[in-house]
């Protein structure tokens, strides 16, 4: 069937284009997601990446839209963390986002937002039925119902005003001598990233910004170690302070220093973390930072340095954003921030209520503005954690049985396990843990371990997925 292998994750619909996800498809999808939306309010936002497959998708989904009744604000190519913080300043309910994100430029997808995030499971179920049963022959909107009802706009100058906002912009400027290399792997965060990064006083060189030949990208679109020798090379040859990449949508960030090392992941979230906390210190309120599961320990750390609070939620970024939304209403006095370790992107709720890589960028800045330090001395202060992790195939087993297993074998041998959704978490306080974690989009089960020694890390690493590996064989 037509679409039957798009996947449907917590972030949204994933497919390869053309195969599974073209014209349309990308219309059924959005007729059946403006069946399912209940708001009077009938706008939408609508953005995409700079995949050239999004200009068919695009078509596809606001011909959908229109067809069930909707006003589209479309901001074309915009980064995602962009699109949210447009949605939320323009009090629109919902909004569709056409990014494939990190994955390969062969695949596109689609990121169903809701009121406060993204469409939970169950709607999620509801639309991939419908492109089974649903008859699509009586949605149809012409060339004048589309111009009728589709207006643009160009969000990027209220964005860069709002986050400029959260930062001391001024002091920044006037003392500002940092040289930075931006790569943005011709994703759209090269439609606002060099502005920010300019506005803030940086003197800033940007590489691999346009689609090459034939639309193809400069590099591989996931902004870590191994896809980014372009930036490591232009940082230490040239001798830059700092270098920045991203993904096709600009909610990652990775960070390059001035020795020309790519850091973890988890390094800017922690920087961000710290600088945040350091520089509160004599306000009153509770500070609460939420996190996934699989970011590192050293936020523990962190917080318990400043009488801080560590809230994990289930992977995914949608559990963040409902439990700071909670957190945000039940406890109004409390400061709330987080992010995922994994991605780089900081969570501010008080500015964009999802992952963003552009703020996390501006916020490295301040740090290294007002700290006067070089990136690997601010990175040293840190707390050390070591990583491990293993990837096993787990084919056409089932997840539920094999994690229901793993999890009575951990606790026969006297490990505390902690179960979120398929997730599996057992460990020490703040010296070592072990993730179990089920992927979303493969069939494939990733154990992740970190500890305060590279030798402790890898053995509980290697244990456990060995643990894993001998369940799955006696199935």
């Amino acid at each position: 069937m037509e679409g039957s292998n798009l996947i449907f994750t917590f972030s949204g619909i994933r497919g390869i284009y053309g195969k599974d996800l073209n014209f349309e498809i990308a219309k059924k999808i959005a007729i059946s997601f403006g069946n399912l939306a209940d708001s009077e309010n009938r706008e939408v936002i609508v953005g995409r990446d700079t995949r050239p497959s999004g200009k068919v998708i695009e078509r596809g989904i606001i011909e959908g839209l229109v067809a069930t009744g909707f006003e589209v604000i479309n901001v074309g190519i915009c980064p995602t963390p962009i699109i949210i913080h447009t949605k939320n300043l323009l009090n629109i309910p919902t909004g569709i986002i056409i990014t494939g994100s990190h994955n390969s430029p062969e695949w596109n997808g689609l990121k169903l937002l809701s009121s406060i995030s993204y469409l939970h499971n169950h709607d999620l179920d509801k639309i991939s039925l419908s492109l089974q049963s649903d008859n699509f022959r009586n949605y149809n909107a012409n060339n004048k119902a589309i111009k009728k009802n589709v207006r643009f706009i160009n969000p990027i100058p209220n964005y860069i005003k709002a986050l400029y906002n959260h930062i001391n912009v001024k002091k920044i400027k006037k003392e500002n001598n940092l040289r930075v290399v931006l790569d943005t792997g011709a994703g759209a965060g090269k439609c606002a990233t060099p502005q920010i990064l300019a506005g803030l006083g940086c003197e800033v060189k940007v590489i691999n910004n346009e689609l090459l030949v034939n639309d193809t990208f400069p590099r591989e679109i996931e902004p870590v170690s191994k896809n980014l020798k372009d930036i490591i090379m232009e940082v230490w040859q040239g001798k830059f302070d700092v270098g920045f990449a991203h993904d096709s949508d600009a909610d990652r960030l990775a960070i390059i220093g001035e020795n020309g090392v790519c850091y973890p992941e988890d390094i800017g979230l922690a920087l961000i973390t710290e600088h945040i906390l350091k520089n509160n210190l004599s306000e009153a309120k509770e500070f609460i930072f939420v996190t996934n599961l699989a970011s590192s320990l050293m936020f523990e750390v962190i917080a318990e340095k400043f009488n801080a609070q560590v809230i994990r939620t289930q992977i995914g970024e949608v559990f963040l954003v409902e439990k700071m939304h909670k957190l945000l209403h039940d406890q109004p006095k409390s400061s709330i921030f987080g992010g995922e370790g994994s991605c780089g992107g900081v969570m501010f709720p008080d500015f964009n209520n999802t992952r963003d890589g552009l703020f996390a960028a501006a916020k490295i800045i301040e740090i290294m503005v007002e700290t006067g330090e070089i990136l690997s001395k601010l990175v040293a202060r840190l707390p050390k954690f070591f990583s491990h992790r293993r990837r096993i195939k787990i084919n056409s087993k089932d997840v539920r049985v094999i994690i229901s297993r793993v999890k009575q074998e951990l606790i026969s041998e006297g490990e505390e396990v902690n179960q979120y959704g398929n997730d599996l978490r057992f460990g020490k306080g703040k010296d070592w843990f072990v993730l179990i974690h089920p992927s979303n989009t493969e069939p494939v089960i990733r154990v992740i371990s970190e500890a305060k020694r590279d030798s402790l890390a890898r053995v509980y690493c290697e244990a456990t997925a060995e643990l894993v590996t001998l369940v799955i064989d006696s199935m």
